[in-house]
């Protein structure tokens, strides 16, 4: 018996039943943050030896002409000032030491330290929320039957169904990958921005790729809350709608309000990573932008 499903809409078939694609894909992309995350402790220990050396030197220059006299009394060192210069030395070759190998007591050590915060929160939500919609959006283009083709109406319908349910998909897929991807690339840097600490300077720089990194992880959080809530209402919706009867015909009677709450899932998905940007700060915002592009470029590729 031939397969009458466009290839094009194949992506379906990623989605199917019983796989867990979204953890299959966190955990190799967590192991390869973690197999490659020293990559740059090296340079980052060079860099805050370079660093620390730096403030050091400054800050002896500043105890010396802070207080220039022309008399040849000797001043106490400040010992509050080689303390705190001591501390943030500890703090950063704490950071250093530990981005990737695991904190004494954890299993993960800190750079997969807001990503686990995220994950709690995900799990906090449901877990299994989004494993249950796109079993929902895979059963139900797998129930629709493929028409005649002397029903070019019912033919239409067929692929619009299938378009929404597919582009329904790819955007979820999107949404949450794209967290994972740009929290695992902006981990990769931790190294570099650590010893910036030590300065008063460039201490601002630090903060703002905390707060960056911050922003990534919270994606997935942000998601699972969107899909905790749109989770519910789209099973219902169908169900109520449907009764398990995916005929075209029932189709070409609520098309409309099918293809309203498709496209408000799709463009709600969008804006999550604005929303991220706008809750927790940092650059998540960016991850908008790809979501975008990649749905129109799926849009006119179906």
């Amino acid at each position: 018996m031939l397969d009458h499903t466009p290839l094009h809409l194949s992506i379906l078939a990623v989605f199917a039943p019983g796989v867990d694609w979204l953890t299959i894909f966190s955990t190799n992309l967590s192991n390869l943050t973690t197999q490659n995350g020293g990559a740059l402790t090296n340079l980052g220990l060079s860099e805050l030896s370079f660093v620390s050396l730096i403030v050091l030197i400054k800050m002896v220059v500043g105890w010396s002409t802070s207080s220039m006299t022309l008399s040849f009394c000797r001043h106490p060192v400040r010992a509050g000032d080689l303390t705190l210069f001591l501390v943030r030395l500890i703090v950063c070759m704490l950071l250093e030491s530990y981005w990737v190998n695991a904190i004494p007591g954890a299993s993960f050590g800190f750079n997969h330290l807001f990503s686990y915060l995220a994950q709690v929160m995900v799990k906090t939500f449901d877990q299994n929320a989004l494993s249950s919609m796109q079993e929902l959006f895979g059963n139900t283009g797998n129930s629709i039957p493929w028409p005649s083709f002397t029903e070019p109406v019912k033919i239409l319908c067929y692929f619009l169904a299938k378009v929404l349910l597919g582009l329904a998909s790819a955007i979820l897929f999107l949404v949450n990958v794209s967290g994972y991807i740009l929290y695992g690339v902006c981990a990769l840097f931790g190294p570099i921005f650590i010893p910036l600490y030590m300065s008063n300077t460039l201490r601002g720089k630090f903060f703002q790729f905390v707060d960056v990194l911050l922003g990534f992880a919270m994606i997935r959080a942000v998601a699972a809350a969107f899909i905790f809530v749109w989770a519910g209402f789209l099973n219902a919706f169908i169900q109520q709608t449907f009764n398990a009867n995916y005929s075209l015909d029932m189709w070409l009677a609520n098309l409309i309000p099918c293809v309203a709450v498709f496209v408000a899932f799709i463009i709600n998905m969008l804006f999550i990573p604005s929303i991220t940007q706008a809750i927790f700060g940092g650059s998540a915002g960016m991850a908008g932008r790809a979501e975008g592009v990649a749905a129109a470029f799926i849009a006119g590729a179906v």
